[in-house]
This record gives C-alpha cells, sequence and structure tokens, in this order.
C-alpha cells in the first residue's frame, strides 16, 4: 500500500510508538543511576533491541538478576571516577605523541577507580562467596595499574601541572628559573627605587610583556632610561621598557623557559609512551568498567522499582501470556508505592484482543502505556514493575495510535490524523506485532466510527496480532463480548461512589458513566436529569444492566481475594509444616549419625590398639620360638619355658571379638522400626538401598513402575526383585561437590563393622564364606584377619574368600595377607566352573 505526498504519516509506526509509549523518559530514569557519563549516554541510547534472541535475552536477564542480588547484599559497585579513556589513548597512538596534565590526571583517576573495582570485587569473595562465584565472570580478572598509577601522581601534581621532581633535569632547570627570576627582580626593584627616576614611573611594579620583565614608564619619558619598548598601554599613557642591563637576565630567562618547556614534552611522552604500553589491558578493563556501569544502573533501577527479572515467553507461544501485576515506571517513580494500582493483562492462549471500556479517567490510556512500555522495556533488558510469576512476551514490534494525532501544518483534522496512523499500523501489523489504539474510530459518526473500528480489530484478528483496544462504542463493546478470541474488559469503579478503582475487570463492558460523572462535576440536576430522559429505553435498560453486573463482578471479586488469602495462608501453613517434618527427621538423623560415627571412632581406636598388640605378641613369640631352639639345639632336650605366646594371642583376640559384639549391639538397629517408610516414587536407577535383613547397602539397577517392583545387585553379583516393602532405608547416591571436585555421601555414614561368621554354601561346599568385593585392600586387611581368628576359633579347617577379578589388586593383596598368618596352611583356587580366580579357599590349622 502507497502513501500519497498528503496522506503519508509524520513518523514510522514503530518510532512512533517509542515516543508515545515514552520510552526514552524511563530510560532517562536508568541512566540518572549511571555513575560514569560514558554509561549514562550508552543508557539514554538504548534502543529496543530489533530481532531480540530470547536466549540471550534470557543469558542478559539471569547477569542482571545476579547483579541486583550482589547490589542488595554487598552495595552497589564504586565505579566513580571512571573516565572515557579511549579518545586519550587514540590520541597517544602514535610514537611521540603526548597528553597533557589534565588529561593524564584523569587517566590516574580511572587507574584508582580500576583498583576501587578489584577492592570489591575481594570485599564480595571474601563476605559472600557463593554470590561472588555467580558475578566472578562479570567482574573479570584483577589487572594491577599501581605502577602506572604510582608513577602518574609521582609526576603531576593535583594543580594540573608537573612536579618539581618529575625528573632531576627539570628540578635543575626551574632552580635556575627561579635563582634568575630573582635577580631580576632585585635589578628591577633597585631601578624603581632610585627617587630620580620616581617622576618618570607610572606605577612602582615590575610587569612581563612578551615573556620578559619590563617598567611601566609615562610616555614622555621613555628615552629616559635606556632599554627596549615592549608594549604600549591601552591608553598610550604607558609604555613598557626593557632597561638594558635586565637584557641578559632576561634572555637568560627565556632560554631558561624554553629548556623547561622541552624538558616537560619529553616527561609527558615517557608518561605517554608508558600509558601506551597498558593500553589493551586497560582497554579491557574500561570496558568491563563502563559494562558493568550500565548494567549496575539497571540493576539499581529495578531495586527502586521493586521490579523483577521475568520469565520470557515467544510471542507464539501456546501457553499465552500474561503480566501480573503490572504497573507503570513512570507512575512508580512519580507517585507513593500505595497510590499505585496494579493490573493484570491477560492473554491466555488462543485470546488475540482485549477491548478496554468504562469512564473516562479510569485508567483505560494507561493500561495500554503500560502494557507496550513493558514489552519495550523487556526487549531492552531492563527490570520490568511486575509480579515473579508473569510471562512477557517478546513482541517484534509494538505500534501505537494514542492520543490526538492532529495535525494544521499539514491540514489534518484529529480524525484524519487517527485514520492515518491506524493505516500505517495496518501496513506493518502481523502475528509478532502488539498494537495499541486508544480511542478507534473517535471523532466522527458514532455509527460510522463504531463499524470501522469492529472492521480494523476483526483485520488484526485475522493476522493473528495482539491488540488492545480502548472504547466508548457500545457497538464495538457488544462486538468483543461476542467474538471469539477477544475479551471484553472494564475498568473498575466504585458502585456506590463511582470513583475509579484502576484495575480491570475481565468478562464484562465497562459503562462510560457520562452523566454520572457530569453530575458530580456540578452540572445542573435539571440538565442532568433531562440528558437520562433523552436516552433511549433499550440504551438505559443496557446501561442499568450493566450498572448491576459491575457491582456484582465487584463483590465477587472480593470473595475472590478472600478466597486468595486463606489459600495462601493455607499453603503456607502446610510448608511451615513440611519443613518443620523435615528439620525433626533432619535433627533425629543427625543425632543418630553423630552417634555413630562416634561409636564407629572409638571402634577404630580399639582396632589400632589391639592390631599394635598382636604385633608386639607377634614379634614376642617369634623371639620366644628362637629362643626354644636355640636351647633345644645346646642342651639337647626339650625344656619349658612358661606359658607360650600365642596362647596369649589366643586369648586376647578371643577378648576383643568379645569387646567388638558389646560394642555393636550398642549401634542403632537397622530394622523396619527406627526407618521411616520410603517412597518408591522416589527410587532411581543407581540409588543405593538397605533391604530388610541386611547390613551392606545394594544398588538399584531396574525397576519396573507397574509391578511396583526393583532389582537390586548385591556385592559379588547376586541379583534379586524386591517389592518396596522389603526396603528399610533408601540412601541417596554419592554426589560430589559443585566446583571441588571433592565426592561427599549425602547418607548417614555407616559405622565400620566386624563382619560374624557366616556359614553358607561356597564354591567348594558348605564352608564359611566372606565376600570382599568392592573393598579396598586395608579394609580387606581388616576384616580378614577377623573372620581368621573367629573361624580358628571355632574349629573351621577350610573358608572361601571372595574377591572378584577386577584388576588383581585385591586378590594379590588378600593373598599376601593370609600368607603371614600363622593358622593358614594352603592356598588355591578352586575350579573355574566353581568361581576360578576369583575365589581363594583357605585351609587351616587349628590351635
Amino acid at each position: 500500500m502507497e502513501f500519497a505526498d498528503n496522506q503519508r504519516p509524520a513518523e514510522a509506526p514503530e518510532s512512533q510508538g517509542l515516543r508515545l509509549l515514552e520510552l526514552d523518559k524511563v530510560l532517562a530514569l536508568v541512566a540518572e543511576k549511571a555513575q560514569t557519563a560514558a554509561g549514562r549516554e550508552a543508557l539514554a541510547a538504548l534502543r529496543p533491541t530489533p530481532g531480540a534472541d530470547l536466549e540471550s535475552l534470557r543469558k542478559e536477564y539471569g547477569r542482571l538478576a545476579a547483579w541486583m542480588e550482589l547490589v542488595r547484599a554487598c552495595g552497589p559497585l564504586p565505579l566513580g571516577g571512571v573516565e572515557d579513556l579511549r579518545p586519550f589513548l587514540e590520541i597517544i597512538r602514535p610514537e611521540e605523541s603526548w597528553l597533557p596534565p589534565r588529561e593524564l590526571l584523569l587517566v590516574a583517576a580511572t587507574l584508582k577507580a580500576f583498583a576501587g573495582i578489584s577492592a570489591y570485587a575481594r570485599r564480595v569473595a571474601a563476605e559472600e562467596p557463593d554470590l561472588y562465584a555467580r558475578v566472578e565472570e562479570l567482574l573479570g580478572e584483577t589487572v594491577d595499574f599501581s605502577p602506572l598509577l604510582t608513577l602518574l601522581e609521582s609526576c603531576i601534581s593535583d594543580e594540573e601541572e608537573l612536579k618539581d621532581d618529575a625528573s632531576l633535569e627539570l628540578a635543575d632547570i626551574r632552580r635556575q628559573l627561579k635563582a634568575t627570576r630573582q635577580k631580576l627582580g632585585h635589578s628591577l626593584q633597585e631601578i624603581l627605587r632610585d627617587p630620580e627616576l620616581e617622576p618618570l614611573i607610572q606605577d612602582k611594579l615590575v610587569t612581563i610583556r612578551n615573556q620578559r620583565y619590563v617598567l611601566p614608564l609615562k610616555t614622555n619619558f621613555r628615552q629616559a632610561i635606556p632599554g627596549i619598548i615592549h608594549d604600549h598601554s591601552r591608553t598610550r599613557q604607558t609604555c613598557f621598557v626593557e632597561p638594558l642591563e635586565s637584557v641578559a637576565l632576561n634572555n637568560r630567562l627565556a632560554l631558561l623557559l624554553e629548556e623547561e618547556k622541552q624538558e616537560e614534552i619529553n616527561i609527558l611522552k615517557m608518561l605517554a609512551g608508558r600509558s601506551r604500553q597498558a593500553a589493551p589491558e586497560l582497554l579491557a578493563v574500561l570496558e568491563r568498567a563502563l559494562e558493568l556501569d550500565c548494567l549496575q544502573a539497571r540493576a539499581l533501577f529495578g531495586l527502586e522499582q521493586r521490579a523483577v527479572t521475568p520469565e520470557l515467553v515467544e510471542t507464539r507461544d501456546e501457553g499465552g501470556f500474561f503480566l501480573s501485576q503490572a504497573r507503570h515506571p513512570l507512575l512508580v517513580a512519580s507517585l507513593p508505592a500505595d497510590r499505585v494500582v496494579p493490573i493484570d493483562i491477560e492473554f491466555p492462549a488462543g485470546r488475540f484482543g482485549l477491548v478496554i471500556s468504562g469512564a473516562n479517567t479510569g485508567g483505560k490510556t494507561v493500561s495500554l502505556k503500560t502494557a507496550g512500555l513493558i514489552v519495550l522495556m523487556a526487549r531492552c533488558a531492563l527490570p520490568l514493575p511486575v509480579a515473579r510469576e508473569s510471562r512477557v512476551p517478546l513482541f517484534a514490534k509494538v505500534l501505537a495510535a494514542i492520543g490526538d494525532e492532529q495535525s494544521l501544518a499539514a491540514s489534518l483534522s484529529t480524525f484524519s490524523g487517527h485514520l492515518l496512523a491506524v493505516r500505517a499500523i495496518l501496513e506493518e501489523a502481523d502475528s509478532d506485532t502488539l498494537v495499541l489504539l486508544d480511542e478507534l474510530g473517535v471523532g466522527t459518526d458514532p455509527r460510522e466510527g463504531a463499524a470501522l473500528a469492529q472492521a480494523v480489530l476483526a483485520e488484526l484478528k485475522a493476522r493473528r496480532a495482539r491488540f488492545m483496544v480502548t472504547t466508548h462504542y457500545n457497538d464495538v463493546k457488544a462486538w468483543a463480548y461476542e467474538e471469539e478470541g477477544v475479551a471484553s474488559v472494564a475498568v473498575a469503579f466504585d458502585p456506590e461512589s463511582f470513583r475509579p478503582l484502576y484495575h480491570l475487570q475481565y468478562g464484562v463492558p465497562g459503562l462510560s458513566n457520562a452523566l454520572k460523572i457530569a453530575e458530580n462535576l456540578g452540572f445542573p440536576l435539571a440538565l442532568v436529569t433531562r440528558a437520562r430522559s433523552l436516552l433511549g429505553a433499550d440504551e438505559s435498560r443496557t446501561a442499568d444492566l450493566a450498572a448491576r453486573l459491575e457491582k456484582r463482578l465487584a463483590r465477587l471479586a472480593e470473595h475472590e481475594k478472600e478466597l486468595f488469602h486463606l489459600k495462601q495462608a493455607a499453603r503456607i501453613e502446610a510448608e511451615r509444616a513440611r519443613r518443620l517434618t523435615a528439620e525433626l527427621r533432619a535433627a533425629r538423623r543427625e543425632v543418630e549419625t553423630g552417634a555413630r560415627e562416634e561409636i564407629a571412632r572409638l571402634v577404630r581406636e580399639a582396632k589400632a590398639r589391639f592390631r599394635e598388640r598382636l604385633r608386639e605378641l607377634e614379634k614376642a613369640r617369634e623371639e620366644f620360638e628362637q629362643a626354644r631352639e636355640r636351647l633345644r639345639s645346646e642342651s639337647g632336650a626339650e625344656k619349658e619355658t612358661g606359658t607360650e605366646p600365642g596362647a596369649s594371642l589366643g586369648k586376647l583376640r578371643g577378648a576383643y571379638r568379645e569387646a567388638c559384639a558389646e560394642v555393636e549391639a550398642l549401634l542403632p538397629e537397622n530394622g523396619d522400626e527406627a526407618l521411616e517408610a520410603v517412597d518408591f516414587s522416589a527410587f532411581e536407577v543407581g540409588d543405593r538401598v538397605v533391604a530388610a535383613g541386611q547390613r551392606e547397602p545394594v544398588t538399584i539397577v531396574e525397576l519396573d513402575p507397574e509391578r511396583r517392583r526393583l532389582t537390586v545387585l548385591f556385592n559379588g553379583g547376586l541379583r534379586a526383585v524386591l517389592g518396596p516393602e522389603k526396603i528399610v532405608r533408601h540412601l541417596p547416591a554419592v554426589q560430589e561437590k559443585p566446583g571441588s571436585g571433592e565426592r561427599v555421601r549425602i547418607s548417614r555414614p555407616a559405622v565400620a563393622e566386624t563382619p560374624g561368621r557366616s556359614g553358607g554354601l561356597g564354591a567348594t561346599g558348605a564352608v564359611p564364606v566372606l565376600n570382599l568385593v568392592g573393598k579396598r585392600v586395608d579394609e580387606a586387611a581388616e576384616m580378614l584377619a577377623g573372620f581368621i581368628d573367629r573361624e580358628v576359633l571355632a574349629g573351621s579347617d577350610r573358608v572361601e574368600i571372595i574377591h572378584g577379578h577386577g584388576t588383581g589388586r585385591l586378590r594379590q593383596g588378600v593373598w599376601e595377607i593370609l600368607r603371614e598368618m600363622p593358622y593358614v596352611s594352603n592356598l588355591h583356587h578352586p575350579d573355574p566352573a566353581a568361581g576360578g580366580a576369583a575365589v581363594t579357599v583357605v585351609e587351616l590349622v587349628g590351635r
């Protein structure tokens, strides 16, 4: 569609939408929060991202949420003093270039600000380590600019001048300059003090002309003192003369000034060179600081507005979208919080439009602007003044026709200007567009205007665009009430006082209440009564019906609010009860775990002491055997030397086993009565569970939800299918601490146990069996010692050790341990059919 020259809209529809919705004013509020001039400029120039990518915006909102939390916990990042150094660094790119002291002072101030950023990061890392982990990437790596900062501060004073000690040469030149000026001053003061020359002097002072010290003489006597005339006053009454005796000193002074200037330039070039070397790091840190300034300004704006980082959805999302408790940001900024009434804008699946009606001053136009502005702010990644449960759409275009578009220059009436704006919107609208139309079709015959409005809305719906429209036309209200996919919405009014309540009521058309408002504004009662009598009977009946419906909706809204509060209170109580129950269970598990850990520690210490005592007795037995053999060989006869250490060793082992049994009796039982019921739905493949009658946990390898059965794997490879009633404890799996690589077990730690005698069917018959599959060699050593001692005392002559194939390390360790035991006479593997190298048969010698 082409526009004629006199019918072309003054601006593009999207630009018009930005202007009408006043996004620039919102951005100005955000820019006020920035601490740097560059940040303020960037925020003020911010525009909605064209074709905004949903994932990138979600990522940006994640960064914004983390920074809002950081500012709330630790205060804002100090960025005062950061200057945009990019123009300065561009100036000094060429070699031999330099910056004046004033610009170098700005560089130094920026370096100080960078040091402040590093200090802030260190403080956050120390005080809020979890929060720091979320923003560490944003803060970036610390760069140390202290050498450059120290150099700049040592060379430049706060008065924006190079210090005397900036270099040895400069210090020497300035000393000579000071001495030369003093000599000049003394020389000229002597001339001024000469009484014979007093009538010739215009003023008794030494002044400077053309960088040379001169005396002011009256013009009539300019030849009285031999010298050089450098200048005259404006009135020509005074001439400035350099006496001949001061020419040499003035020449000396001029040369020194030139040397001073050259030395200053040399120093400035050196400082520029150092800054040039650090330019890449400076630019990187500067870019990050300016980016953080913009991010922090948005975070501060969000905290001030009590805004949130919302859930973003595609405009074509089947779940629809809604803005819950939406507030206009400019109203939030200008009014007390209790005077800003939030509204709910609902577009469930299948809804394309809202037709908002009701009396003037009720908030219809503000509702349109609130919706459009929030969508635009979302595309700018700004925090939004909505409730957290809102689902905010990302429309590619927001097109608006709001207010009076009259143009006298273009000879356009209000209605013509409005139609041109609507026509331009129809040119652009598609399924990814939000259209906002205020008083569609107004300014002409009501019947024709209403018909045109219905046709425009039907066209927008056919294009699957989303639209919000305000109207006073009853025909448009009726169309919205009957049309599928369009909702009729009223701005709420108090049914008694007819004061606006500023929220929206869905499913009912709003009354314009023009006559009631006129009466409230002081119109003569007779005039209002006459106006009512001129209304048709149908219109009066419709108005009365709508008024009664509005009152009923107001009562229903109150009931819904009360029901909501009751449900919320019930949810809070249920959550509190659940939390208390969980805390009680956790406390019980903690106490139980603490007791088991303490007992386990005592058992480990007792075992360690016992093993040490055993080693001493074993050593004593060996020494006893050696001594007896020596005596036997020397005397040729066997002599009894008292009780054999082996007997003491056996008695000690027996006493130790009795003590272990007593300790195990003190441990909490694993029986069903001491455990909470397990939930089958909580089981997952790979979880560990304890089956009834077992002390060692087993692993779930398969789940059958229909039959409510789980297949578990016992140590040694045995599988079994169990019902949930056979499970007495569900142990969480081993997990890894995030970012640490350390593996931790969430379940209660098991106490080290001394296995009991396990008779059963072994690989070579009914013999005691010890299963060491999954154990480490040091764990196996403990278990083997106890097992062999117990079976020797029990009179067993053969046992079996199951260690599996694995890498062979456990088998090798088991054999090395068994070979050192005095009660073991033979070791061998059974036939492959009976387990082969996965099992070791141990033949024992009784004592």
